[in-house]
């Protein structure tokens, strides 16, 4: 009787010990984890530097993919406004080649969003000058992104209804007059439409072309309202006369287009070149500190 019963108490005992030498161990084992991870460095490390300038090298050579992807967009959509191609194949080009503009300037601000996240920004001066660097590479995406809105609208609108003013009309015709209010009214409802969102640059050069045409539709629909064949004749020579000067108007127009353009996007280039190099240069000194310290430099 004695044997029986201490054979049960046997077995409890040591599923005792099992479960004590269980918890013991996951006790040490959650120690050991706690001090490893409080044994680790918790600032910024060479890696993670080194890392950071390679997605700086990466947002800095994807700029250049920008004027090749813009070319495409402006010279495709172009022939197919010119060519009346119509609304199916201009939806394909702007589906196309204009998202591929979008997509490129999605991807450019992903990366900088992922730099942002970067344990070496810890570092106070690598921290501001990320910011710059952000900041001026962001404006580049922006004007290119405006660039594309840009194209578009002068595009549908200069290149569209208000071709049809010096390309296809006859200044000979009977009906040049009625025909050049027509179509100069679409085009001036064009420019109009065609300044909803565009920059400031762009809206002054849809403003100018406006007053150009206006200023020549008037002239047209004064002809139409002459009273009697001489007032029609003198009505007609003055318009006529106004249109030697139209070209020369237009072509000073863009000029002033072009130049303030020009001048912007340079100003941009500049400034997030600067910002690089700054960056660049703040990340070569972190890892010269490293090395440093950890004698690698020696």
């Amino acid at each position: 009787m004695e044997e029986t019963i201490s054979t049960p108490s046997r077995g409890r005992s040591k599923r005792t010990v099992i479960i004590v030498v269980a918890v013991v161990v996951a006790v040490v084992a959650a120690g050991f984890g706690t001090w490893f991870a409080l044994s680790r460095p918790t600032g910024p490390g060479r890696a993670d530097v080194v890392r950071l300038d390679k997605q700086r090298v990466i947002v800095d050579s994807s700029m250049d993919l920008y004027d090749p992807l813009v070319q495409q967009f402006s010279g495709r959509y172009s022939s197919v406004i010119s060519e009346k191609a119509g609304q199916t194949e201009e939806d394909k080009v702007l589906g196309q080649d204009g998202e591929r503009i979008v997509r490129e300037s999605q991807a450019n601000r992903d990366r900088l969003e992922q730099m942002g996240a970067s344990p070496s920004l810890q570092d106070q001066e690598v921290s501001e000058s990320f910011n710059r660097f952000k900041d001026q590479y962001g404006a580049v995406i922006a004007y290119n992104d405006q660039l594309k809105t840009n194209t578009t609208n002068i595009t549908r609108s200069v290149g569209g209804p208000c071709a049809a003013l010096h390309s296809t009309l006859n200044v000979a015709s009977e009906t040049y007059a009625t025909d050049y209010v027509k179509i100069a009214d679409d085009c001036l409802a064009a420019l109009v439409t065609a300044k909803d969102g565009a920059d400031a640059e762009t809206t002054t050069l849809l403003t100018e072309v406006e007053a150009v045409i206006r200023g020549q539709r008037d002239k047209q629909q004064a002809v139409l309202d002459s009273k009697d064949a001489f007032e029609r004749l003198s009505k007609s020579t003055i318009a006529g006369l106004a249109l030697l000067d139209i070209n020369d108007a237009f072509a000073k127009a863009q000029t002033t287009y072009e130049t303030a353009t020009k001048d912007k996007y340079s100003k941009i280039i500049e400034s997030a070149n600067s910002s690089n190099s700054e960056f660049e240069g703040v990340l070569k000194k972190s890892l010269e500190q490293f090395d440093a310290a950890s004698g690698e430099g020696k």
